[in-house]
């Protein structure tokens, strides 16, 4: 059994029910972090629906709180969980999110997500 990410009712991704699990939670601390929802709904149901502008938007915020923030442990720790959201917004919205420069370590093995 595994989790099923879906725009509209249409899939984008297809993952291991760990794997979903594992996101949905930690998503749900980076939106406290930042104070911007994510876009990202769990629905209990094996289910999670993405919201493309929203998750667009909380990116942005993600990037803006990272300017703000010099910790290298916080900086790791958020890798994975922002690695896995602009992999979703690619999917998304069709198209990769132009990541600041200083950001770029974040797009390194997008293309090994599946």
């Amino acid at each position: 059994m595994g989790m099923i990410f879906t725009v509209a009712g249409e899939e984008i991704w297809d993952r291991s029910l760990n794997t979903g699990q594992m996101f949905c939670g930690q998503i749900l601390l980076v939106e406290k972090l930042v104070g911007a929802p994510s876009g990202v709904h769990d629905t209990g149901w094996s289910e999670v629906e993405i919201d493309p502008p929203v998750l667009r938007a909380f990116l942005h915020a993600v990037f803006a709180y990272l300017d703000s923030s010099g910790s290298y442990p916080l900086r790791a720790m958020l890798r994975g969980v922002i690695h896995v959201a602009l992999f979703l917004d690619a999917r998304a919205s069709g198209e990769r999110l132009p990541v600041p420069e200083r950001f770029s370590y974040l797009t390194e093995g997008l293309d090994l997500i599946r």
